[in-house]
């Protein structure tokens, strides 16, 4: 942790900024309070410190990981993910990852994590695209989506006809998805305004973050753009990943039967998704605080500020 107050931020948290730091990323989660899931009532003791994830081991019988951040940052993978996870495997603990990276398809993902030697079965990984892909599947193959994505991405194996967004696409599509912000301008964000001024329609978002760790800097996600949006024109964008339910209910719904929420265990780096979105659930938290979201900020005035208390609080892993 680190001392102080947080620093006067700049730009205003309620505009895109060139560059996003970690205190802007803090005070814009906060004033989207009202999209994000409510915090449980309930009476919570302070979090309690501990070394790391050894501390915890015996105390739950399944693991939820976020990725950037806990895991990785960008394309790197940190010097105890894949230890850490093989030795909670190793003691017969379920492990999954549950991510709202949705730039890539399952496939890639997957691959990602095997570069990382992360040991990862499919079925251990829950990604935000997933979920999204199950909301849109009962719209039916002839429905037309613009969505916003990198070539990439492979969109193609999204249900529907899905068609890359484009001033075009976006004017006579159906419905438009925010996938990935990857390549995404200040022009693109004027014309999907445009598009969803001119027609209301559904506005399907693949990744609910503001902001995500990359080696050296944090990257504005699709999250932040569908928050500028909402805010500018009014609408109610459908967010699918960490913190809403939609994301903790696919996760816990992968794990075998029989393992009660008291012994499952969230980790993440981000309040506002990762350890909102598990007291949200019903499951204890354990937030990461030296390669994430907050590693420049002081934890405990956040936590204060923003009364979501993590159960337990580790550097790393």
């Amino acid at each position: 942790m680190t001392g102080g107050a947080l620093p006067r931020p700049e730009p205003a948290p309620d505009t895109l900024p060139d560059a996003a730091t970690p205190d802007w990323a803090f005070r814009r989660y906060e004033a989207i309070r009202a999209r994000l899931p409510h915090w449980p009532e309930q009476r919570l003791a302070d979090s309690v410190q501990v070394a790391d994830l050894g501390d915890l081991e015996a105390d739950f019988d399944a693991f939820l990981f976020d990725s950037f951040g806990v895991l990785n940052v960008g394309d790197t993978p940190l010097p105890v993910a894949a230890s850490r996870l093989a030795h909670l495997k190793a003691l017969g603990k379920q492990v999954v990852v549950l991510t709202n990276a949705a730039t890539p398809a399952h496939g890639d993902l997957i691959a990602k994590y095997e570069r990382m030697d992360f040991g990862l079965e499919p079925r251990q990984i829950v990604s935000s695209r997933a979920i999204l892909a199950a909301h849109m599947a009962p719209y039916g193959s002839d429905w037309t989506w613009a969505v916003a994505a990198p070539p990439e991405s492979g969109i193609a194996e999204l249900p529907g006809k899905c068609l890359a967004f484009d001033a075009a696409t976006a004017a006579r599509a159906d419905g438009i998805v925010f996938l990935s912000s990857k390549g995404w301008s200040a022009a693109a964000q004027a014309v999907m305004a445009q598009a969803l001024a001119d027609r209301p329609r559904p506005f399907l978002i693949g990744n609910p973050d503001l902001v995500a760790p990359r080696e050296g800097h944090l990257s504005l996600e699709s999250g932040a753009y569908a928050h500028d949006l909402a805010d500018r024109l009014g609408l109610a964008p459908e967010f699918f990943g960490k913190p809403f339910a939609n994301a903790f209910g696919a996760a816990l719904r992968s794990l075998p039967p029989g393992i009660p929420p008291e012994r499952v265990l969230m980790v993440g780096d981000t309040l506002h998704t990762d350890i909102l979105g598990a007291a949200a659930a019903g499951i204890a938290s354990l937030l990461v605080t030296e390669h994430g979201v907050l590693q420049a900020l002081d934890v405990d005035i956040c936590i204060a500020r923003s009364g979501i208390r993590p159960t337990y609080i580790a550097p790393h892993i």
